[in-house]
């Protein structure tokens, strides 16, 4: 009777460790700085979304545009919000649930340029990602 007791017990805890586990960002539980408060132009309160005050991390510099992460006030939503240096009105963000996708969210700026959002750990070699540029371990971004 022991045995099998262990035996479940371990199959059980071999389950649960090959289970996927959900996804998201490492970088957003990272102690906040200076650099990662989004610039006055950008206004996210209020929004659908809404990204919480103080969870934005700017994860990326390319190109004179800034690539910040966040969390949502939407459990398991985490935002990609893409500022241009010079035109820093013309911000655009976008949201999803971090799940167990690879990709979490792609935002299309107003020049046409596209940025993904991607989660820890996301093999960014594989053929879907093909023609993006990797700027961050969670960001990819395609040509102007």
């Amino acid at each position: 009777m022991k045995s099998r007791v262990l035996l479940v017990f371990a199959m059980m805890a071999a389950l649960v460790a090959c289970s996927p586990q959900p996804a998201g960002l490492k970088v957003l539980n990272q102690e906040a700085t200076a650099e990662d408060t989004l610039p006055d132009s950008v206004g996210l309160s209020g929004v659908d979304f809404e990204v919480e005050p103080g969870s934005t991390r700017l994860l990326a510099t390319y190109h004179d545009v800034k690539y910040y992460a966040g969390r949502s006030k939407t459990a398991g939503t985490v935002c990609l919000t893409v500022v241009p240096a010079g035109l820093p009105e013309r911000w655009v963000t976008g949201c999803a649930a971090a799940g167990v996708a690879q990709r979490i969210v792609t935002v299309t700026s107003v020049d046409g340029s596209e940025s993904t959002l991607v989660n820890d750990g996301v093999d960014t070699s594989r053929p879907e990602f093909q023609g993006l540029t990797k700027i961050h371990d969670n960001v990819l971004v395609s040509p102007r």
